[in-house]
């Protein structure tokens, strides 16, 4: 029963950070956008499903520090010698991030990071050289008790210092994403969109273009091209034009419905007679 609450714990956290770096990347990417994202009414499988891709690259880079962890800790308890310094070493863990201070300037963004990253082993680092006692000795109920409460503070510490790292990590991913989408508006990466309705939408600038449709017993009487697919959640399909910038531009809202129809339209010819 304990492994499975563990375990259940281990869930509920992992789940919390993937939603939290869900939230932040997109609120990151869309501020550099100049929009918000509570604008695109995410669900929370949608923050979820945005925050797997981003985080392959930290969770092997996490296994590979696991892996190299425990070579390490091998070799140091093969000689008593070694030991003894290491938990020596360890002891100031704790300053590891403070010695970053001086490079803040360098690189502010990546200093942000780095600094959680590292505070959180040479927090773990600090607690187990302080409470570790030697086999021969057995701790006494106060030594257990100090012991118990330099875990807690340093497990909270942990906490706060990945979820400080998760932040700024995400803000990476977005503003990067944000650059990204700056850039590939009038590529295959934001499909074609036409769209037709039965009143005027007012979609105009940007290189949109409208036009009333003249076919007869047509249920819809305009037209719009030049437009894009940014995002679609629901019955909502948001979209922007071809000369869309982050600086300047407008994103639309359309809901399908009867009266609206959107069609998605693949490949560069697709592009050519659109205005």
């Amino acid at each position: 029963m304990e492994l499975l609450g563990t375990v259940g714990s281990l869930v509920s956290l992992l789940a919390a950070v993937l939603f939290y770096f869900g939230w932040a990347s997109t609120d990151a990417e869309t501020r550099a956008l100049g929009l918000r994202d509570s604008i695109f009414r995410l669900s929370t499988s949608e923050y979820l499903l945005r925050s797997v891709e981003a985080l392959f690259l930290p969770a092997l880079l996490l296994v590979g520090a696991l892996l190299a962890a425990i070579g390490l800790q091998r070799w140091v308890v093969t000689s008593p010698g070694r030991t003894r310094t290491a938990v020596r070493r360890m002891r100031w863990g704790w300053l590891l991030p403070a010695a970053l201070a001086p490079f803040y300037r360098l690189h502010p963004a990546l200093f942000e990071l780095v600094v959680p990253l590292v505070a959180i082993p040479g927090l773990l680092a600090t607690a187990y050289a302080l409470t570790r006692t030697p086999p021969e000795t057995a701790p006494d109920t106060a030594q257990r008790r100090a012991h118990l409460q330099i875990w807690a503070l340093s497990l909270v510490l942990c906490l706060l210092s990945l979820f400080w790292a998760v932040s700024s990590y995400a803000g990476i991913v977005g503003r990067g994403r944000a650059e990204e989408a700056a850039r590939a508006v009038n590529t295959a990466a934001f499909p074609s969109v036409v769209v037709f309705s039965a009143k005027d939408l007012m979609i105009r600038g940007d290189g949109s273009c409208y036009q009333h449709v003249a076919g007869k017993g047509s249920a819809y009487a305009y037209r719009y091209t030049g437009l894009r697919l940014f995002y679609v959640s629901g019955d909502r399909v948001y979209l922007v034009a071809r000369k869309w910038r982050p600086t300047r531009g407008t994103l639309w809202v359309v809901r399908e419905n009867d009266s609206v129809r959107v069609e998605y339209v693949s490949g560069p010819r697709g592009r050519e007679p659109e205005c």
